[in-house]
């Protein structure tokens, strides 16, 4: 685990920060790649790219705020040390979308199409801010017994909270299955299927994974919820709801979504 890849005395530059810029970066990258040769202009991408990255990094960073308030009663400037970690996904992903689509309409461009084209770069960026918290030490599982477990040196988060013990790589897992999801996405996005499609099933996909996944994921009891029963997560109620908006997705854009993709196929 590396917390910090470069140290110049008082500064220094964080591995989740420099992953997290990464992830960014090749997600815009790509988009605008594969906006060009649908015959979109490249620099739309780019600048809806900033409009998320923007509208994500507040959302995710005000949610989880919200949710870890005791975390930050004595250290109120800590609020903004984003470098340092603690985002949370959902948070980030409803603000992104409603400035990205609030983007999109005041362009007037089309919202089915551009958000199909971002789809599997999301997948790919969460896998590549993944290996950022697995440097971080944060995002971790819960105690495992299996080969693969790993221990965190206790000045990590997951160290400390663990105290040591063998837990589930839940950032190595969200790496491999977010890549496995932006595969299947670039695929769908080949085939030229109707506007809003592709997107759908990022959003299927992924609360799928989600939902599953959290099961092996370390949470406070704060971030619990007691239903029939049984504890769950808050995210994972997010996730019940992303499938659901999902599935509800994909039969609109079937219906409704208008024509198909121009003739060229390539993702």
């Amino acid at each position: 685990m590396y917390r910090t890849i470069f140290d110049f005395g008082a500064v220094g530059i964080r591995s989740y920060g420099v992953m997290l810029a990464i992830a960014f970066w090749v997600g815009i990258e790509v988009s605008a790649r594969i906006a060009r040769r649908r015959g979109h202009d490249p620099i739309v991408m780019v600048d809806l790219g900033l409009v998320i990255l923007l509208s994500s990094v507040v959302g995710s960073r005000l949610l989880y705020v919200v949710t870890h308030l005791g975390a930050f009663r004595g250290d109120p400037w800590g609020v903004l040390r984003v470098w340092e970690g603690g985002l949370t996904f959902y948070g980030g992903f409803i603000a992104a979308v409603v400035a990205g689509v609030l983007y999109l309409v005041l362009k007037k461009l089309p919202v089915g199409e551009m958000t199909d084209i971002l789809a599997p770069q999301i997948a790919l960026g969460i896998a590549i801010a993944r290996i950022g918290c697995f440097l971080n030490g944060c995002c971790f599982g819960k105690e495992s017994t299996l080969p693969w477990a790993c221990v965190f040196p206790p000045d990590s988060l997951a160290g400390s909270v663990m105290d040591g013990a063998h837990i589930h790589p839940t950032q190595i897992y969200a790496v491999i299955a977010n890549v496995a999801i932006a595969v299947a996405l670039w695929r769908l996005l080949s085939k030229r299927p109707a506007p809003g499609s592709v997107f759908a099933g990022f959003l299927m996909l992924y609360g799928a994974w989600r939902f599953v996944i959290d099961f092996w994921r370390y949470y406070e009891e704060g971030m619990k919820i007691g239903i029939a029963g049984f504890d769950v997560t808050w995210n994972q109620i997010a996730s019940v709801i992303a499938v659901v908006v999902g599935i509800g997705l994909l039969l609109w854009s079937g219906k409704h979504g208008g024509t198909r993709y121009g003739a060229d196929s390539r993702a």
